[in-house]
């Protein structure tokens, strides 16, 4: 790891500023060490200062960061870019409670965050907001020990989701409320996942995005879908990579079948065993928020979500292509995920690979986008092209410069520059259709 000089200045305290080249040879103010993995790492031990105020400094090539004690605790944080740009602050409040804030590298603010403990683990309130300083997040606990997640568009609360606060993977409730502030769609969970209650009102703001054509309902998955209001786009962004290919294609036709005189949808997960089936009446309920579009791919959703809860007890919102592609074609494929939680970065021989693969036809890919945080937020500019953070895509083709990938939201194509594609996507899910 190559080591940046950090010059001869070394912050120990808020209010002043020591420069060993004129250090008194006999006080020792500092004690440093340097590891491979943590870089460069600067304490004041002894000297003229209050003996319980002490100050750790720990420079990498990411940048500079200072940490302040009292005694053994901490209680202020301060981490700094390479470029100098201010990152992140953590500092005790008058109520005792810590202030956490993030700040972008034009020094907008990113989050801010009240926890009861320095290392944010017990919530009071966080807060996101945009570039230009209107909030778009805010997470909190309620009186009933549950955290509660709110997004907002316009100043105006558009989504709010209630959790187990011991179980962050617990959805409670979700509710979703058009821009006037009336409620569109309620839903209630059960320890499982599965939705015990559901109220489901007029959409204003997309008129026509839930409703259901009868005649649409035929066994037959087309293209004339998009993603519902849940979180379901790594589902269906597995769908359209199957579709991009004709064994895909025959994959699903074994997948979906409906009965005309029955009125009932059967849906199989070939690759687990797994058989179920729908009514028009429920696809026609789930409408809007499994799907827009053709009905087949809402039943299908259906059908997933109710795999989901019995198989993992876990409700269909966040998951990932490799499951989806388990259940239907018995094979999770291959990725450059590791251990599920860590990855290799894509770069231009795997683009280079992928693209042969793509060109056989008997390939079904996905890719992902970064979970958001200060460092990985899309601009503005990104997300009016149709990026956004944490989320799925299909990949539809590769050519020596550019790379096109399908948004599962709107069904819209966005072709870029491999350069752009690689600094945008950080993994991707390959299955060869056999």
């Amino acid at each position: 790891m190559k080591i940046t000089d950090i010059s001869k200045i070394i912050f120990s305290n808020s209010d002043s500023k020591t420069d060993f080249s004129s250090n008194v040879k006999d006080e020792k103010f500092f004690d440093a060490k340097f590891n491979d993995m943590d870089g460069l790492q600067v304490e004041r031990t002894t000297g003229p200062q209050n003996i319980d105020d002490k100050i750790t400094i720990h420079k990498s090539d990411d940048g500079l960061s200072e940490t302040k004690y009292y005694g053994d605790e901490p209680i202020e944080y301060t981490e700094r870019r390479e470029d100098g740009s201010l990152k992140q602050t953590t500092r005790q409040i008058d109520n005792g409670n810590f202030e956490v804030t993030f700040y972008r590298k034009d020094g907008s603010v990113y989050s801010k965050g009240e926890y009861k403990d320095y290392y944010e683990i017990f919530l009071v309130e966080d807060r996101g907001y945009d570039e230009n300083g209107n909030l778009i997040e805010k997470s909190y606990n309620n009186d009933d020990s549950q955290i509660v997640e709110e997004r907002y568009e316009d100043g105006k609360l558009r989504v709010k989701d209630i959790y187990d606060a011991r179980s962050r993977n617990r959805l409670i409730e979700r509710t979703l409320y058009n821009r006037d502030g009336s409620v569109y769609l309620n839903s209630k969970y059960n320890s499982s996942g599965l939705i015990v209650e559901n109220t489901k009102a007029e959409m204003k703001d997309k008129p026509g995005f839930d409703n259901f054509n009868p005649d649409n309902l035929d066994g037959d998955l087309d293209d004339g879908f998009k993603q519902g209001m849940s979180g379901t786009c790594y589902f269906v962004s597995t769908i359209q990579s199957l579709l991009n290919t004709k064994k895909g294609r025959e994959i699903l036709n074994k997948s979906i079948s409906y009965d005309k005189e029955n009125k009932i949808s059967t849906i199989r997960f070939l690759g687990v065993g797994k058989e179920y089936q729908f009514t028009e009446e429920e696809i026609k309920e789930a409408m809007g928020r499994l799907g827009s579009g053709d009905p087949d791919l809402v039943a299908l959703t259906l059908g997933y979500e109710k795999y989901r809860t019995e198989t993992f007890e876990r409700i269909v919102d966040g998951g990932y292509s490799s499951e989806v592609m388990k259940a239907l074609c018995g094979d999770e494929g291959k990725s450059n995920v590791i251990m599920g939680f860590a990855y290799v970065p894509i770069n231009n021989k795997d683009l280079d690979t992928l693209q042969e693969k793509l060109q056989t036809g008997n390939y079904a890919v996905t890719v992902h986008t970064p979970n958001m945080n200060v460092e990985t937020e899309f601009s503005e500019e990104d997300r009016e092209m149709g990026l956004v953070n944490t989320h799925a895509y299909s990949l539809k083709s590769i050519t020596d410069k550019t790379v096109t990938v399908i948004n599962p939201t709107t069904q819209q194509e966005i072709t870029m520059s491999r350069e752009k594609f690689l600094s945008s996507f950080v993994t991707f899910n390959e299955l060869e259709l056999k």
